[in-house]
Formats: structure tokens, sequence, C-alpha cells
């Protein structure tokens, strides 16, 4: 079993800040181990909605666990007053950083994006 790193500093010292260029570079290396482990995952089934809305009427939709292992990020609406809500999930991080820069341009707000746990 692998050791997790302590991401809380043992003591109050004033906090590393990072500057433009190190912040794009940190992001570009996260959005590049997440494609890698994407790859590593294989092809991946597109997940169709749990419920369908017409008009008044609601249909639910059962999804096979197949596709639920299949998937990997969620994405999380924070609104202005701190709530959080999850919007949906996706099956590789391009798709889910697709949906979430939609969502922003569309409603504004932060979308946060977060891995699901194997």
């Amino acid at each position: 079993m692998t050791r997790f790193r302590r991401r809380i500093a043992s003591t109050s010292e004033e906090p590393t800040k990072t500057d433009l260029n190190g912040a794009t570079r940190k992001l570009v290396e996260l959005v590049e181990r997440a494609r890698a482990v994407g790859r590593e995952q294989g092809p991946l089934v597109p997940v169709e909605a749990l419920v369908t809305i017409e008009r008044d009427n609601w249909i639910w939709q059962i999804v096979d666990r197949e596709v639920l292992d299949s998937l990997s990020h969620r994405l999380v609406f924070e609104s202005d007053n701190g709530k959080r809500r999850e919007i949906l999930m996706t099956a590789c991080i391009d798709t889910a950083m697709s949906a979430a820069s939609k969502i922003v341009e569309l409603d504004g707000g932060c979308v946060l994006i977060e891995t699901l746990e194997p």
C-alpha cells in the first residue's frame, strides 16, 4: 500500500505563492497526467442521462455497472453562496474540461473537476 504525503503544512508559515508561469506549468502537468491515465483505461463508452424529461413525463434509466466503472471525473458546480451541486460525471479529463468550460461560459460561477476514486 502506498503512503500519502501530507498536504497540510505542519507549521503556520506564510504560504508559498506560485507565479503565472509556475501555475501554468503545474496545470499542464496535471492535464497530461490525467490524459495518460485516460489512455491507459482504453476506449470508453458514452453515458446516457439517468433521467430524460419531456414535458410532464420523467423517464428514469438504469446505468450498467461497467459504465459506472468507466467514469473518471465528476463536475461540481459551486454557487456564489458556497453551496456545491454535482452536475455530471464523465469518462475522461478532456470531456470534463470541455463540459466545465461550456458551463462556465453559459452560466459563470465556478465548476470544479474532481477525480473519482477507483
